[in-house]
């Protein structure tokens, strides 16, 4: 279990969180939102056992925010707490085929194992099982390939571009860093 994080750690957060608040709440009511959220999360972060669960927790308390602010503009609406997921935290789409276009540069940038255990799996869909059947090697040395191929993959997109990601990881903007294939 890791520390409690403290109140400058969310400061990492507030870029992330505004474009997150802007697109879910138009116009100078973002500001306002986004403001509400960082107070609740301020007030809030002595309740956070660990730094793990800290982005989960920041994006749960900036949904409740947005949900709160659509309940007071719109009332006798009907707002639930999924209300704040009607924008789905999705890549821009002009990101995904960005980063789609990069994917084989990289590949072909990997150890050829590795490489040919993220093709079946994470391309192919395969399970790993089913990989590791098909290449003639024992699971674990499977799963080994993909965990390390995924780490290197991830290294050379985050050395070719600036990645914004949302509470779940998800890339959702991307701004090129260089010249990368």
């Amino acid at each position: 279990m890791s520390a409690a994080p403290s109140a400058g750690a969310v400061e990492r957060f507030e870029g992330e969180l505004r474009r997150f608040v802007a697109r879910r709440v138009s116009g100078p009511d973002a500001e306002d939102v986004l403001q509400d959220a960082l107070l609740r999360i301020h007030l809030g972060i002595g309740a956070v056992r660990s730094t793990e669960r800290l982005a989960p927790w920041v994006y749960r308390v900036t949904r409740s925010a947005i949900v709160d602010h659509y309940r007071r503009t719109r009332p006798g609406a009907c707002v639930d707490e999924t209300a704040a997921e009607v924008l789905p935290e999705e890549p821009a789409r002009e990101v995904r085929p960005m980063l789609a276009a990069c994917v084989s540069p990289f590949l072909d940038g990997l150890p050829a194992e590795q490489a040919e255990a993220l093709r079946l799996t994470d391309l192919g869909g395969l399970t790993q099982a089913e990989a590791a059947l098909r290449l003639g090697v024992p699971l674990p040395t499977l799963k080994a390939r993909v965990q390390r191929g995924r780490k290197r993959m991830r290294a050379a997109f985050e050395a070719c571009c600036e990645l914004v990601q949302d509470g779940r990881g998800a890339v959702i903007e991307a701004s090129p860093r260089c010249g990368c294939p």
